[in-house]
């Protein structure tokens, strides 16, 4: 009953704030298929890891350099014109991508698909902020990464079923059945595309952005509005190490360790995906006990016991429940995390901050990424995953500590206290 009536939470925002999430349910939904089998996909084709690890570095590098000229476009001319854009280079990206058969062919598209998505996700928070109300923002980010990730849950879940059903009904070879598959997501970008027609400024927000200031005005007037992203683009950095060096591959660890089908992996990236869904619902309950700081650096800190046992485990049971914990506490941070961002930067450098972050972020994997792969290729798969899931966290601890002392306030512990006397 409680998961129904969040999920019917949608027809209690405007017709705007609506229009964007189902914008982003049906983005997730093709984006957690093409999560699930784009290193499959690699692997078929190019059979090398290091040749895997250097085209995710250049679809990462490809992310981080679009960030900053991404945030500045939307902050610019708009958020809606950002998404639009961003989503149709994704498109033209994915689907050249299907016809890719050379290591430079698939270079030059994960270069360019790092070019749509980043155009995309950095301009997501800030399109929810534009046209969301003050009364809408309390829950809103929570909501729509939450919804958004059950989709993706789907995604993930249904695209390792259908290309192995595929590859067995048709007798087709396993890459041929995956690039049929991945076409799915093609046709859902076009798709999703649809709704944010729909989306309109009323005169409220036409005057808020009017009369907002410059960028070149608030670096001249205040510019320590613009610490903030600094803090954040180190917070993502560190964050880029900690997950950047494992996640992106974790479909290749279940693979190579345990040697599962594409359907058993799809399967489990599913139910972590879920589980990260489950955890976020609770979200609002944690914050309000615990603060938004106190519960980003409390989910960096349940990472680490959860990735130790995952490099270390030989059972495919235990593996499973500490890449779930591992990655529900993660990714249950975002919205929170994005909820603080939001309300530390003033409202001209949202975009810019945005992509200040994302980039520090991609271009950490980038650079660790093909190192992670080549780690792996020299010492085995038992001793390279080991030690990237160690490196993973001893980054998070890192990531806890900074995010705590970096955006803890002064004025929250007394507020705090206060509360509690007059209690």
């Amino acid at each position: 009953m409680k998961s129904f009536s969040f999920f019917s939470q949608f027809r209690l925002y405007s017709m705007n704030i609506q229009s964007i999430l189902l914008w982003n349910l049906l983005f997730c939904l093709g984006l957690g298929i093409h999560s699930i089998l784009y290193n499959l996909y690699l692997q078929g084709i190019v059979q090398d890891e290091v040749t895997i690890g250097r085209i995710l570095g250049m679809n990462f590098l490809a992310q981080g350099l679009i960030y900053i000229p991404a945030g500045l476009f939307s902050d610019r001319l708009g958020s809606k014109k950002g998404v639009i854009t961003g989503v149709s280079i994704l498109t033209v990206a994915l689907f050249g991508n299907l016809f890719a058969t050379t290591q430079n062919e698939l270079s030059f598209w994960g270069f360019v698909i790092g070019i749509g998505h980043a155009a995309t996700i950095v301009t997501f928070v800030p399109l929810l902020t534009e046209y969301s109300t003050t009364q809408e923002k309390k829950s809103l980010f929570t909501y729509a990464y939450s919804t958004g990730t059950f989709f993706t849950f789907l995604g993930t879940l249904l695209g390792g079923i259908v290309s192995d059903s595929i590859k067995e009904f048709f007798l087709l070879s396993n890459t041929v059945s995956i690039r049929i598959t991945l076409s799915i997501t093609v046709i859902l970008l076009v798709l999703c595309m649809i709704p944010l027609l729909f989306v309109k400024k009323n005169e409220l927000q036409r005057k808020t952005s009017k009369g907002q200031r410059t960028l070149l005005f608030l670096i001249k007037t205040k510019p320590k509005s613009l610490l903030p992203i600094v803090k954040f683009s180190f917070s993502k950095t560190i964050a880029g190490v900690s997950l950047g060096i494992i996640f992106p591959f974790m479909n290749l660890f279940f693979l190579e360790r345990f040697a599962l089908s594409s359907s058993m992996i799809s399967i489990i990236l599913a139910g972590g995906t879920l589980a990260t869904v489950i955890c976020m619902s609770y979200n609002s309950k944690i914050t309000s006990s615990l603060s938004d700081v106190k519960t980003v650096s409390l989910y960096h800190l349940l990472s680490i016991p959860a990735i130790l046992l995952l490099g270390l485990s030989q059972n495919i049971w235990i593996a499973i429940i500490s890449f779930v914990i591992y990655r529900s506490a993660n990714f249950s941070l975002n919205p929170i995390e994005s909820k603080i961002m939001m309300e530390k930067v003033e409202p001209e450098i949202r975009g810019l901050t945005n992509s200040f972050g994302f980039m520090a972020y991609s271009i950490c994997i980038s650079l660790v990424g093909p190192f992670a792969m080549y780690l792996v290729q020299i010492a085995g798969h038992e001793k390279g995953y080991l030690f990237l899931c160690i490196v993973s966290s001893i980054a998070s601890l890192i990531a806890a500590i900074y995010f705590h002392y970096a955006f803890a306030q002064k004025r929250e512990y007394t507020t705090r206290i206060v509360e509690n006397t007059s209690v």
